[in-house]
This record gives structure tokens, sequence and C-alpha cells, in this order.
């Protein structure tokens, strides 16, 4: 996902299982590390594509596809949730007023 950190790993099936890799991206070298372990800090978009590493005197891998999608926008309520909410809120406000608008005038009519 976008943001997060992505570390690819090249391995041999043959111990030792962590030698040094060169790592592609596209066919094109990216760079070569001790380990075999290359990280991207925080992916984007423009990190997704097909990526392979080699290992001296054991070859090269065979590339893989990474892709890299959009973290998940939070969403607003529907709009129905939002007409249902304030009916909620308005009409025990607006019962309870004409309530105390019909005692009162029933007061006033009685005196």
């Amino acid at each position: 996902m976008e943001g997060d950190d992505v570390t690819l790993s090249c391995r041999t099936k043959t111990p030792p299982p962590n030698l040094p890799a060169a790592f592609y991206k596209d066919g094109s070298f990216i760079r070569a590390e001790p380990t075999g372990h290359m990280t991207l800090h925080p992916v984007t978009r423009s990190d997704e594509g097909l990526y392979s590493c080699t290992i001296s005197s054991h070859g090269e891998s065979p590339p893989s596809w990474l892709s890299v999608t959009a973290p998940p926008t939070p969403e607003a309520p529907p709009p129905d949730c939002q007409l249902l909410l304030h009916l909620l809120v308005f009409c025990p406000y607006f019962i309870s007023t004409l309530l105390m608008v019909s005692l009162y005038r029933h007061r006033a009519t009685d005196n």
C-alpha cells in the first residue's frame, strides 16, 4: 500500500541464503545490497514495476511485479444517514415545543 515500507529479498535455494545481490527495476539497475535485502521507504505509485535480482554465481531471479495501491479514504456517512440524524434531533425538539405552546395556550384560555 502506498506509504508503507516494502522489503524485497533475493535468496538462493542452497546455503548460504543471504548473499550480496544486485536489484533491478524494469530491467534497469537500482543498487547492490550486501545482505540480499532491499527496502523501499515508503513506496509510492512510481515504485510499481517489474523487479528482479542477481546473485553472482547463482544467476538472475525470475521477475516479480510489485503493485502499489492507494490507501483507503475514510468515507462520509451517506446523505440518507445524515438526514435521519437531523430528523432524530429535530423531531423531539419540535414536538416538545408544540406541546409547551399548546399547554401555555390552554392555561391562558382557562384563566
